[in-house]
């Protein structure tokens, strides 16, 4: 069989599926690892089935009564291991204070206010145990996205920066290999990550929910422009509610919720930056709903997770838009991680993008630099963080598998939480 085929046959394949064949040949392995080819593959690789759920968990490891180290935990719940779904931990002191932002073509990009790291859990580097951590700013820098142009075909950094002279932060990007960011949006407007819950990348578009200013923005990764786009239900949204407002993805789209005294809304951005209604909570009934943290569209059927409020349980919704009818189920309160506890990773595509190619071919010298192996396991470190975030990875699972069961068997699960949840 000739190459051409092999290689169009492969690149459809997914990631985990090819890092596996990597053992077949020589041949087959400089295939795979060749930029030609992974970028096929991000074009014809398969998503992962749905439903499914692509999450990252944190936890502090402490020792003496001090934080002396943060662990990272990748997972996908739903997927099964049949389809390689991929599971990769991290654990160390160069991961304290990292929070996880968003993700684009398979690479998780995880910051602090001093650097940022960009990390493919499917990409193998030769001897299988390291990956690259590339501080992407300075120090001082707020990261609020990152996403790539296909136009352009680069990886680009959006940042606040602050430089010497200026009031406030700028939005500002910086672009992808040796090339310096020099564009910036919105001068007015302050710009700070507590503004910022998180952001999402979606089709070469950097979206992100400002919270004060009550607006989403738009930000075009090939163009460096942006776009604002007012917020649904007539802009009314209270302060406190929009606090606790996460932007989501649903069926390839941005999602959020908005609310109001007699009701809260979740609500799906078309590609047109429109709004469209995808649900609507009277609250009346559902008075101590809590905040939506994560919404799945099951062939029909959406999947609601609220995290509930101080003692307060989190829910559990389940709901077809086109009818009134809802079906709601208190969770129990070891299914009730903290917030701070995990992030899902909305948009995730397994992909063989390493994440070098992220700032461009480097000489050797700055390699030495910016280029940094990740930090071994410490297995103890690892068991005490897998302990740590059981909660989250039992909820995950647990959602997973009740979005496997449904629409078919949607009247068999309402029933089976009725009596067991």
């Amino acid at each position: 069989m000739c190459d051409d085929i092999v290689r169009s046959i492969f690149a459809r394949l997914p990631a985990r599926t090819l890092v596996a064949s990597m053992a077949l040949s020589k041949h087959r392995r400089r295939m795979i690892l060749c930029p030609e080819f992974r970028s096929l593959h991000c074009r014809l690789g398969p998503p992962l089935s749905r439903p499914h759920i692509a999450y990252i968990t944190t936890a502090q490891i402490g020792r003496g009564g001090y934080v002396v180290s943060e662990f990272h935990s990748f997972h996908v719940a739903g997927a099964g291991l049949g389809s390689g779904a991929p599971a990769r931990s991290l654990t160390g002191t160069g991961y304290l204070g990292m929070k996880y932002i968003n993700s684009c073509r398979g690479v998780l990009l995880l910051a602090n206010s001093g650097r940022c790291m960009f990390w493919n859990p499917c990409c193998v580097a030769n001897n299988e145990k390291k990956e690259a951590i590339i501080p992407g700013s300075t120090r001082g820098d707020c990261v609020m996205g990152f996403g790539y142009g296909s136009r352009s075909q680069t990886y680009k950094l959006l940042i606040a920066r602050k430089y010497a002279g200026e009031q406030r932060p700028q939005w500002r990007t910086v672009l992808s290999g040796n090339r310096k960011g020099e564009s910036f949006f919105y001068k007015t407007y302050d710009s700070s990550r507590e503004f910022f819950i998180n952001s999402l990348y979606i089709d070469g578009i950097i979206y992100l929910l400002h919270i004060t200013k009550k607006v989403l923005f738009a930000f075009d990764v090939d163009d460096e422009t942006v776009t604002t786009i007012n917020l649904p239900g007539n802009g009314y949204i209270p302060d406190d509610h929009l606090e606790t407002s996460r932007l989501m993805e649903v069926l390839g789209r941005p999602c959020m919720e908005t609310g109001d005294w007699n009701s809260t809304t979740l609500w799906m951005l078309t590609v047109d930056h429109q709004w469209e209604q995808k649900c609507v909570f009277d609250k009346k009934t559902n008075a101590e709903r809590g905040s939506i943290t994560g919404a799945w569209d099951c062939g029909g059927v959406v999947v609601l997770h609220t995290d509930g409020s101080y003692s307060h349980p989190s829910r559990l919704y389940l709901l077809r838009p086109s009818t009134t009818e809802i079906f709601c189920t208190n969770l129990p309160c070891n299914l009730k991680p903290a917030l701070m506890e995990y992030a899902f990773c909305w948009g995730y595509k397994p992909t063989l993008v390493p994440p070098g190619s992220v700032v461009g071919e480097l000489s050797q010298e700055k390699k030495k630099h910016i280029m940094k192996p990740l930090e071994p396991l410490n297995e103890q470190e690892k068991r005490k963080g897998q302990e740590a975030t059981l909660t989250t990875v039992c909820l995950m699972e647990f959602l997973a598998g009740v979005m496997r069961r449904i629409p078919e068997n949607l009247q068999q699960v309402i029933e089976e939480l009725r009596e067991g949840v």
